[in-house]
């Protein structure tokens, strides 16, 4: 019985120290750390260890290097080891247990003592049992469904960088757009001074380039202090220290082709079926009364419907985006055309600087506009495919 009891307080220790661990996300090797041999390729490796950051790189960086997640993962092997090495460890006392129940029953009956009897059988009954319980639970833990609610975190963590690097790009070429924009907009002001004294402009002019210039100089100023505060926050979810100030780069052009591969119909059963929260509702237990089993049937076809309202939301908004992009193009190539004359007119003088100035502030906006509509479509992009893969909100 003491086998059995130190087995029971084991399991029961193990199963403590497991439900106190919040589903988090996944990194066997930490940061800092070499991730585990034969994953990746030299060149792989190499451009995930440097110190460049590419858009491409954040799911792999999540999973080897974020901190949270390398932590929760390291709990989770090193329970799961605990649970094989109970299991053969109890294995390998099974004889001794059998021998010793064998003893107690022999006797039992050479004494015609029927507790000890009952205890012998109660003996062999409650270790095997025991031994089983543990192989059952190494079964589990080595199953891939056991991971479930870590890798749901994990590519919530996935997400969560890459709306971080969208939003840090977004703030970054703002950022460039509007530091050349202060200095056109310096430069109207003082033009615009310059002239009034010869006659040439009136205070409204004066007063409305001053004005454009204090309003760019104010969002500069706020769009760097974001800029700073979302760089600290995407190195640490992928293990960068944000002191050794990691390159990040810019996002790619979306690529249009993944727009062709949406079907929504199709994307909407595979996100019924991928989704970790109907998922988690499915497999709850049904009840046994039929009222019960009717609200479960209930609670799993309205989450089936909010699901299915959200793929549409999430596909329209990418639909959306898309036209956004479109005309944002259209606009930025008519802006380019217009900047070119512009510079050609400037130069045979057929167009004054205060005129050549406002055409080159028309051709930035106008950038920044395209730049914007891009980083959007990527973001709705990523939210639909995340939708597919689980992660679309029913509540």
């Amino acid at each position: 019985m003491k086998h059995r009891k130190r087995a029971i307080a084991a399991v029961t220790a193990c199963m403590l120290a497991v439900t106190s661990v919040p589903a988090f996300a996944y990194s066997p090797t930490g940061p800092g750390a070499s991730p585990e041999a034969g994953r990746y390729s030299e060149e792989e490796l190499a451009r995930l260890q440097d110190n460049v950051l590419e858009y491409s790189e954040i799911q792999n960086r999540v999973r080897e290097y974020n901190p949270t997640i390398s932590q929760v993962w390291k709990t989770y092997e090193d329970t799961r080891q605990d649970y094989a090495n109970m299991a053969t460890e109890l294995e390998s006392q099974s004889q001794v247990v059998k021998d010793l129940a064998d003893s107690y029953e022999s006797a039992g009956e050479m004494m015609g003592n029927q507790v000890l009897i009952s205890t012998a059988k109660q003996l062999k009954k409650g270790y095997q049992s025991t031994v089983k319980s543990i192989q059952d639970t190494v079964s589990q833990w080595n199953d891939k469904s056991s991971t479930g609610s870590i890798r749901s975190y994990e590519r919530q963590m996935t997400a969560g960088a890459q709306q971080a690097m969208i939003g840090y790009d977004t703030i970054r070429q703002n950022i460039a757009t509007l530091e050349t924009m202060v200095q056109l907009y310096d430069r109207q002001y003082q033009m615009y001074t310059r002239q009034k004294e010869l006659g040439l402009a009136t205070d409204k002019d004066v007063l409305s380039s001053y004005t454009s210039l204090l309003s760019a100089q104010s969002q500069l100023a706020s769009l760097n202090n974001q800029a700073d505060s979302v760089r600290r926050s995407l190195c640490q979810l992928l293990g960068y220290d944000p002191e050794t100030n990691p390159e990040i780069r810019s996002l790619p052009a979306f690529d249009m082709t993944r727009l062709e591969g949406m079907n929504l119909e199709e994307d909407t059963k595979k996100a019924i079926g991928n989704n970790y929260t109907l998922i988690s509702q499915r497999t709850s237990a049904a009840g046994k009364t039929n009222a019960k089993r009717e609200n479960r049937n209930k609670i799993l076809d309205e989450g089936d419907q909010k699901l299915t309202i959200e793929m549409q939301r999430l596909y329209q908004d990418v639909m959306d985006k898309k036209a956004a992009y479109d005309a944002a193009a259209t606009g930025y190539q008519a802006a380019e055309a217009s900047w070119g004359a512009a510079q050609r007119q400037y130069q045979n003088g057929l167009i004054s600087e205060i005129q050549y100035i406002g055409l080159q502030l028309a051709y930035y906006q106008k950038k920044a506009a395209f730049e914007s509509a891009n980083l959007s479509l990527w973001q709705a992009m990523e939210n639909y495919d995340w939708g597919i893969t689980g992660l679309a909100a029913v509540e």
